[in-house]
Order: structure tokens, then sequence, then C-alpha cells
């Protein structure tokens, strides 16, 4: 079964580098960016074996793997490579989320198959102890005329981070800020409001950085003014203005911030949108 495609991502002219999307069945985005020396592999997706002979077939460069974060649609698939690098404040979260029965409910739902569909070895055996490197705000990966740059965006999850790719002009925000962002479960998410301090600070520190915003699920591209317009979103929430749509997710309830159709679009034109807990405003 082939769980993963690619596609090269044009990049400015004066960018030396080159950025390729891979996509899972699931609906998981990853990147590979390469520099002159150097390549970096953003996620894992569920954990399905493949991933590490398709980047291989992308790239003879050095690698590197960074994960955003914890949860089981992104990590999952580090057993695959030899070092990879997570913010500590996850590690908790990935070991809670690693085993086969939870990521393969989760791929299942995803990609509707019946459970013969996905076979079983083609899951990557749960592995709690695996040894992550250190991510932390500020680190910065040289490949060689590209540069990735990190920036801790807790909110999501507590060790959430988003990557710059410093040369490109483009931000990979991942889960952190979307038109999607889970801010629902209490074991790993902050409140809305906590959240808005996080979206403002990461706003003003990314002024100008960037012009174009790249996520980790289905569509690739953000809107690029999604950090305005999740201040916003919070702000609605924060004042009781929200549409307050039901929403259920393996078992969880939440509300939707913004009315929006099947495909995640909201209704009234705008992009960002917050699943949150009413509780933990």
């Amino acid at each position: 079964m082939e769980y993963f495609s690619s596609e090269k991502v044009a990049l400015p002219a004066d960018c030396c580098g080159k950025l390729t999307m891979i996509r899972s069945r699931s609906g998981e985005l990853m990147y590979l960016a390469e520099g002159n020396e150097r390549a970096v592999l953003m996620d894992t997706s569920v954990g399905i074996r493949g991933l590490r002979a398709l980047v291989e077939e992308l790239t003879d460069k050095p690698l590197t793997v960074l994960i955003s974060h914890g949860h089981l649609d992104h990590a999952m698939g580090v057993p695959e490579f030899d070092t990879a690098y997570m913010n500590s404040d996850d590690i908790s979260l990935y070991q809670s989320m690693c085993s086969v029965e939870e990521r393969k409910e989760y791929a299942e739902m995803s990609i509707g198959l019946s459970p013969e569909k996905i076979p079983e070895e083609a899951y990557l055996p749960a592995e709690p102890d695996y040894v992550f490197e250190e991510l932390t705000d500020g680190m910065s990966f040289d490949l060689g005329g590209m540069h990735i740059d990190v920036y801790a965006f807790p909110g999501h999850t507590k060790g959430c981070m988003v990557f710059l790719l410093r040369e490109a002009h483009i931000l990979i925000s991942g889960d952190a800020c979307n038109n999607s962002t889970f801010l629902f479960d209490e074991k790993c998410c902050s409140t809305v409001s906590e959240y808005r301090v996080q979206v403002e600070k990461i706003k003003n520190a990314l002024e100008g950085k960037y012009d174009r915003i790249f996520v980790m699920h289905q569509v690739m591209e953000a809107d690029p003014e999604l950090f305005g317009q999740m201040l916003m979103v919070c702000d609605d929430v924060m004042n009781g203005k929200s549409d307050a749509i039901p929403f259920e997710f393996l078992g969880k309830h939440a509300l939707i911030a913004k009315a929006r159709n099947e495909r995640c679009e909201r209704l009234d034109g705008g992009y960002a949108n917050l699943v949150y807990d009413p509780k933990r405003i």
C-alpha cells in the first residue's frame, strides 16, 4: 500500500533550497526542506512504514527530523529514523498516544478504510522509550543556503513548535494555528485566553519574516493573515460572540468558534478557526 505521496513546492527564484510537501493517505502534510548541504524533514505522520524510503528517494543529503508536536498524527513515524528533535514538554503526550491500536483507530477514521485494508504490518511498532533530541525556541538549523528557524508556540500542545524557512519566507505553522486549531484537550491544550497571548506573541515575533503560511493537514496553504484573524476569533470566543457549533472527535465534545462547511472552510469567508472547550475560556 502506498501511504505517502510527494510534490515539489515552488520557492522564490533567489532561494537556493528545495521544498517538497509529503502527503499521507490520512491527510497529514509533512515538509522536506533541502539546502546545499543538509535536509530537514518536518513531522512523520501516524507511524506507517515507508516514509523513510520515500525521503531517501527524494534526497541523499544528511537528514535531520523535526517534530512540531507530540500528537499521534505527527510524531509516530520517528522509529524509522535514528534521530529526531521534539520539545520535551510533549514527551509524555507522545508516550500516551503511540500504541498501534490508537493509531489504527485514527488512521482508519481519517481514511475511511475498513481495518483489513490497512495491514497490521504496515504500522511501525510503538516505541514509547524513543529518545528525542531537545527542540527549543530559538534553535536554527543551517542546511547550507537555507535556514530553518524554530519558534515555540504553545497552546495546541505544551511543546508545540513552528518552523520558519528563513530564505524562502515561508512559515510552517502546522497545527499550532490553522483553520481548525484544537484547544479542547485539557491534558495538553491551553485555555483560549492563554492561547491568545501566544498568538499575539508569535505574530509580533514573525512580523515581516514570511509571505506564505503552510499547515499540516489537507490543504497546504493558509491565509497569510492567519494570526490577525485568529486574534479576532479568540476575542469573539472570550466575549461570548462565537457561533458555538457542537463538535465531537474521538469521544471528546467541544465547540467550533466559526460556522464552517465539511471542508472546514468558514461560511463567513474567513480562514482561522478554533475548536474549544467552553469550560476553558
